[in-house]
């Protein structure tokens, strides 16, 4: 009946049970890390909302007599305390950094991580393919028969297991595809493979046929990858690949060479990639379908090691130089063995020449963490507050397994632990994503850069993802080097550096600008005063956008500093800066107006209406003008200030094109202050009437409305507001440059100089303080 009818199902529940199904889970289900100005924003809005009600109670008491004029004027006022450029100001500072990626190939899926780039102190990285050359080169292999020589002369089994165990396919154009560890054994072999993924036919170098019936994935946990085989006898034989450690365990044991231990340990050290390999000799009537993985992968009979040449990249030890000078400790996860990953840690310089190295790979009969030096001899652990300061000379390396087990025990040991470990050797991608969170946890910013699917957990848990591939890595991770080189680390910390100090100083601007604007519009409803139409054309647009888009337009420094900028809107550093300028600024504006009302010449704002409201005859005064060629280049001058790239962004003189939009506003606005004609009419600013200028708002060529036909200034006035205007300027940069990032710089250096820090002498080993 079944085969004559259509049978439904319904879909009650789905999940995802495999590794893939996981991978895809975690891409679908990305949630960005909470990063500081974050939880400050919130904060910051309700602050500027309570000074904006302030202002907007002010102006409605200065202007009570109208109260209809008195409420636009002020929601106009709130509008300048909560500008609507400030949400765009990050948004800016980021694109202009993910360009710069961009034309230096490295792509960025999430921008706003850029920011959290500029803050990262722990950088963890792979191993294989990351620290070293991605791929590997066959060294030689030892097969039970030649166990004390790497001869040539394998015996048929090494040869049918390199010919078999492994997961590869191929493709149309009859390329292999798989892991690039696989297909260099494969090679290595000589073998030929025929037939698809799930019935593969494997020639020998010998001739002989064989195929593959059942294939089982490397998995992370066992450390293994199976096979089964069926030879042209018909008789079944299956092969087991995995780590020394794990193959051993599966092993009868006295298969096993008896120095077996001690050969890998070797090689390990040697920093040689080492696979061990196995066999089962399998019924012939074995249905292999029914037949489970823990079946097939125990009582194995040794048959040999397989050795792969480990090259460090030539770039990773001056990329590890580089960031452990821009205070970016490196560490390394990687799922060989641990004397291998301290190998190449040390050629790769994240281990200090000379330093000591203790590993823990094991737990005594009493349970307690077994630590041993290079040379497998047990010793005791430094103090903690000698391991975490270096004054120990020892670093610290572990297994994914006992790190786990660490946790278990006590979770804030192995956090003070964790600050003195430098290699996670035998992890699995649980393992690698455990160490990252437990960083991310302890406050750590954090960057994981990788090659593998094995990586992508690490790399999603870390606030900064670097995928070196355009595989699965790629997919999880924000950032992907399409020239899969970590220099790629070097340039993303370089520009997150830069542009977070140019989204900070762009932030300090905005809120500068509507902090001056909100005071101009106090003053002018105190006076019962306002600026002409074109003042407000400036104020508005030309000025706060020209500056507030250029200023991150700074190029990231050359070399990783130190320190790294301040991610705080509510910090000393930013709060100091703002209001410290913000007073400059206030003080400067009533230097000027003191100065103009002790000016002979000065009569009090007059003007030919008696209506306050109408705006378009009130700016012809001496107040209104004086405000606005003093407060509108503190528009100008804070920028200035705010433009230094200090150690994280390029020169003040290298952002070229915001140093020529200030010197095209500041000559304009010299020019307007000291020369009254055509052009300062422009903005009624030292104005006669027969140079007046059509009116937009009026729609037509207004007078000027003041009793005088004029608005010029005496010339000793005049050069008494820009003499004010270049002594603001000076000290904004002053208050800014030398107090607010000059105390920055002299607390971060007694910082490192109280954290106590030791280097080894290259001569004798020693430690010295640095």
């Amino acid at each position: 009946e079944s085969e004559k009818t259509t049978n439904l199902a319904i879909v009650i529940n789905t999940g995802s049970f495999t590794s893939k199904g996981e991978l895809l889970r975690g891409v679908f289900s990305y949630e960005r890390h909470q990063f500081k100005f974050d939880k400050e924003v919130g904060l910051v809005m309700a602050l500027l909302f309570l000074e904006a009600v302030f202002a907007f109670t002010m102006v409605a008491y200065f202007i009570s007599d109208d109260a209809v004029y008195a409420w636009f004027y002020g929601m106009y006022v709130v509008a300048a305390v909560l500008p609507p450029l400030l949400p765009t100001v990050f948004t800016v500072s980021v694109g202009v950094s993910d360009n710069r990626l961009t034309k230096k190939r490295i792509t960025c899926s999430n921008s706003e991580d850029i920011l959290v780039a500029g803050k990262v102190t722990k950088a963890f990285f792979d191993k294989t393919g990351t620290l070293t050359r991605q791929g590997l080169d066959y060294l030689s292999a030892k097969c039970t028969g030649t166990w004390e020589t790497e001869s040539q002369d394998y015996s048929h089994d090494l040869i049918l297991s390199m010919s078999c165990c492994h997961g590869l396919t191929l493709s149309m154009s009859g390329a292999l595809i798989g892991n690039p560890v696989d297909t260099i054994m494969f090679n290595a072999s000589e073998a030929t493979m025929a037939g698809t993924s799930s019935a593969r036919t494997i020639t020998t170098r010998t001739g002989n046929n064989v195929k593959v019936v059942k294939h089982f994935d490397f998995d992370h946990h066992r450390m293994t990858q199976s096979v089964i085989v069926k030879k042209s006898d018909g008789s079944l034989v299956a092969f087991v690949k995995g780590s020394g450690e794990s193959i051993k365990k599966l092993c009868l044991q006295e298969g096993l060479p008896s120095d077996y231990d001690s050969v890998v340990r070797a090689s390990a050290k040697a920093g040689t990639y080492q696979i061990s390999m196995a066999q089962k000799k399998l019924p012939k009537d074995l249905n292999v379908n029914d037949i489970s993985r823990d079946t097939i992968e125990k009582d194995l009979s040794f048959v040999g090691v397989i050795n792969f040449k480990n090259v460090l990249r030539d770039e990773t030890p001056e990329v590890i130089r580089l960031l452990e000078a821009g205070e970016v400790q490196c560490i390394m996860i990687t799922g060989d063995s641990v004397l291998t990953g301290i190998r190449i840690a040390k050629e790769a310089g994240m281990v200090k020449t000379g330093a000591k190295v203790y590993l823990c790979s094991e737990r005594n009969a009493e349970g307690e963490f077994l630590w041993t030096n290079e040379s497998d001899e047990e010793v005791d652990l430094p103090a903690f507050d000698h391991l975490q300061t270096g004054r120990s000379g020892v670093e610290l390396a572990v297994t994914g397994e006992m790190w786990e087990a660490m946790l278990e025990y006590d979770p804030s040991e192995a956090e003070i632990l964790a600050e003195a470990i430098r290699v996670y050797g035998r992890c699995t991608p649980f393992h690698k994503v455990s160490v990252v969170s437990t960083f991310v946890n302890m406050g750590y910013i954090t960057l994981m850069c990788g090659d593998g699917g094995n990586d992508c957990g690490a790399l999603k848990a870390a606030h900064v993802g670097v995928a070196l591939s355009d595989a699965e890595a790629s997919i999880v991770s924000p950032f992907t080097s399409l020239d899969k080189s970590i220099e790629s680390v070097v340039e993303i910390l370089k520009e997150g550096r830069c542009a977070l100090a140019s989204a900070l100083a762009s932030y300090k601007y905005v809120i500068m600008y509507g902090q001056v604007e909100a005071m101009c519009n106090i003053f002018n409803a105190y006076f019962r005063i306002n600026f002409t139409e074109y003042c407000w054309v400036f104020i508005d647009g030309m000025w706060v956008i020209g500056m507030s888009f250029t200023l991150p337009l700074a190029k990231a420094a050359k070399t990783l500093a130190e320190t790294c900028p301040t991610s705080s809107l509510l910090g000393p550093q930013t709060v100091s800066s703002v209001v410290g300028i913000l007073l400059i600024n206030f003080i400067f504006a009533l230097l000027a107006l003191n100065s103009l009302f002790n000016q002979d010449w000065f009569q009090c704002r007059q003007w030919e209406s008696e209506d306050v409201s109408n705006l378009i005859v009130i700016g012809d005064n001496y107040e209104a003008q004086t405000l606005f060629l003093v407060m509108g280049y503190q528009m100008i001058s804070t920028a200035m200030a705010y433009n230094f790239g200090y150690e994280w962004r390029g020169g003040w003189f290298r952002n070229w094109v915001f140093v020529l939009l200030v010197v095209i506003f500041t000559s304009l606005h010299f020019w307007v202050t000291l020369v009254p004609g055509k052009l300062s009419c422009f903005w009624r600013v030292n104005c006669e009437n027969e140079n007046v200028l059509y009116s937009i708002a009026a729609g037509e060529v207004l007078p000027i409305q003041n009793p005088f036909n004029t608005t010029v200034m005496p010339k000793d006035f005049r050069w008494t507001l820009v003499f004010l205007m270049i002594a603001n300027t000076a000290m904004n940069i002053c208050w800014d440059y030398f107090v607010v990032n000059g105390l920055r710089r002299r607390w971060a250096r007694k910082e490192r100089e109280t954290n106590l820090q030791f280097a080894p002498s290259k001569d004798t080993g020693d430690f010295e303080t640095v």
